[in-house]
This record gives C-alpha cells, structure tokens and sequence, in this order.
C-alpha cells in the first residue's frame, strides 16, 4: 500500500515542480521520460481515435488508415466525435469504416464503453492515438480495462505547439497529465510503469545527468511490450 501511494505522491510533486520550471528548457528535458513511450503496429484489427487535439489525432489516424494498418477506425470522446469524424471523411477516410462512440468523457470511459464495441467486432488488435503527453497513461488505461487485446499506441503531435505561443499551452498540458496520471494511479489503481522502458538515454542519464538530455529525442524511447 506504501508503495502505492508513494509513487503517485512522486508524480504529483514533480507536477508541482514543473508548474514552477514553466518556462524552462527541465520540463522538456523530463516529461518524455515520464509520460510518453512508443509502441507502433504494423498491422492491428483497428485504429482508435482519442478525442481531442482535432488538427493533429484525426490527420494522423487518416493516414495510417491510408497505409493500410487497420481496417477500422473507432472514435471515442464525448464533444469531439462530429469534428474528428467530419476530419476524416475529409482526409478520405470512407464513412463505413467509421465507427462512434460519443459518451465518454475521460480516458477510462474511453476503455469502458468501447470494450462492448470492439468485442462484437471481433477486435483482437488495436492502435491508438493520441498527443505524445498522453500516450504512457492511455496506454495503460487501455491495457488495465481491455486485457484480452494487444494494443499499441502512436503520438500525433500538432506544429502549433512549436511555436511561442503554443509552447506555454503545451507545457500547461504536460504539468496537468502529471496529476491525472498520479490520479488514475492512486485512484484507480492503473499503474503507467508496468513494463520497463529500453532507452539508450537510461545510462546516459546516469553517468551524466538530466543535463545530457538537451539534444535528445524521445522517440528513442521504446517501451517493452
């Protein structure tokens, strides 16, 4: 139970830190070890789109629709499902490949109303995607809720968060995912490190230093599935 609390407890302090780095180049330095992971398929029975960020999730669902990686694609979160949907019929995506679920209000009712959907479809595989901030705690909300699929998950990420503006919006973005995930943690009992993250940055960090993490990506970061 100690263990339990204190790691969610852990994140909510860093939270707070990163609320005070606002403005500084740590937050971008951490985050991505914390919150993001990585875990492509090539092939999956569906793609799952995630309400929110309509000038970024929808674009990138609609293009891996067009290469091929999944046959359907599912669109959950109540308010966002008409935007996301008219999105992808305008990237070309046919309207019979389009199923909805407009109920949802958070990421675990993500998972919990389209259990129902996707085991009378016959799902068996499924990627999601999201913004990069939220791809480690939707991940696990998905796997914790949904155990019999494989899932795996991709980022989509928007080219406003680049600039000056968009910068603070992102980093307020990224403090607020720290306490939802301390939250789902504590509250709900879904852990984000249930498997261990395969980095080369890991050893770095050790001998160097956050400080060595300046030039890094963290699309080197890869989850073990």
């Amino acid at each position: 139970m100690k263990k339990r609390v204190f790691f969610p407890v852990m994140l909510l302090a860093v939270a707070a830190g990163g609320f005070l780095l606002l403005h500084s180049s740590v937050l971008g330095m951490v985050w991505p070890l914390l919150l993001m992971v990585k875990a492509p398929l090539q092939k999956a029975d569906c793609l799952i789109l995630l309400g929110g960020e309509q000038n970024a999730r929808p674009v990138v669902t609609a293009g891996l629709y067009a290469e091929g990686v999944a046959p359907l694609i599912y669109i959950t979160g109540f308010g966002d499902t008409s935007a996301n949907k008219r999105a992808l019929l305008e990237q070309g995506v046919p309207l019979s490949v389009i199923k909805v679920e407009p109920l949802s209000r958070s990421t675990l009712m993500n998972a919990r109303l389209l259990r129902p959907m996707l085991a009378a479809s016959g799902i068996k595989s499924a990627l999601i995607i999201t913004s990069p901030f939220h791809t480690r705690r939707a991940l696990a909300v998905f796997r914790h809720e949904i155990p019999g699929i494989r899932f795996g998950i991709v980022d989509a990420r928007r080219d406003y968060w680049s600039t000056k503006q968009g910068i603070r919006g992102f980093n307020a973005s990224v403090i607020a995912e720290f306490g939802k995930t301390a939250y789902y943690w504590l509250i709900h009992g879904i852990a984000p490190f249930t498997y261990p993250l395969e980095s080369p940055l890991l050893p770095k960090i050790r001998t160097e230093g956050l400080h060595s993490l300046s030039n890094a990506s963290p699309n080197s970061l890869q989850p073990s599935a």
